[in-house]
């Protein structure tokens, strides 16, 4: 009888390393890589665009801005020196409707190009998105990391690394921002 616990003992030891060499076989560790969105975002050309564009933009708005407040600080400056009647009536409606457009202008025309803005935003962020997972998948990688994060106090150079060491050929956001820029410069 104590052959067989014996026989039993080996059978039950053997089969265990079996199965736990089937189950190391099985793991591999993932393939990883790293990449910089803040960098793909500052190389990639259509950010420069888009920020271009919305710039003109901006310059269009904030010159007939300052226009209106030059015309309404010389109505105000005439305003003081006139007696009542028509012209005095003339101008005090003059006043009111630039204030009234100044208004418009900043209300409806900054916060258009605020919306804009964030619009452009989200579109380039989900292309570079779009195109870490189509890179990460014809790469066969398992994970790929964002190097940094942002801490949002309001500070510039609040960012720290989530990634502290890699090995340069695992950071593929110069590769990332090629991709993209080679899609975006290609003729439509």
């Amino acid at each position: 009888m104590p052959r067989l616990n014996v026989g039993l003992c080996f059978l039950a030891v053997g089969a265990t390393l079996l199965v736990g060499a089937q189950a190391l076989k099985s793991f591999r560790p993932p393939t990883t890589a790293v990449v910089d969105i803040a960098e793909v975002f500052t190389l990639y050309e259509k950010t420069k665009d888009r920020q271009d564009q919305l710039e003109v933009e901006k310059k269009t708005v904030l010159e007939k801005l300052k226009e209106l407040e030059r015309q309404h600080k010389d109505v105000n400056q005439e305003l003081p020196q006139l007696e009542a009647g028509p012209r005095k009536d003339e101008l005090l409606l003059q006043k009111f409707r630039l204030e009234m457009e100044m208004k418009s202008l900043r209300d409806t025309h900054l916060e258009r190009l605020r919306e804009t803005h964030l619009r452009y935003l989200n579109e380039i962020r989900g292309e570079i998105t779009a195109e870490i997972q189509t890179y990460a998948k014809a790469q066969d990688l398992d994970v790929v990391l964002e190097r940094t994060v942002t801490a949002d106090s309001g500070q510039p150079g609040m960012n720290w690394p989530i990634v502290h060491f890699v090995k340069p050929e695992f950071e593929i956001t110069k590769e990332i921002a090629d991709r993209l820029n080679d899609r975006y410069r290609r003729p439509r």
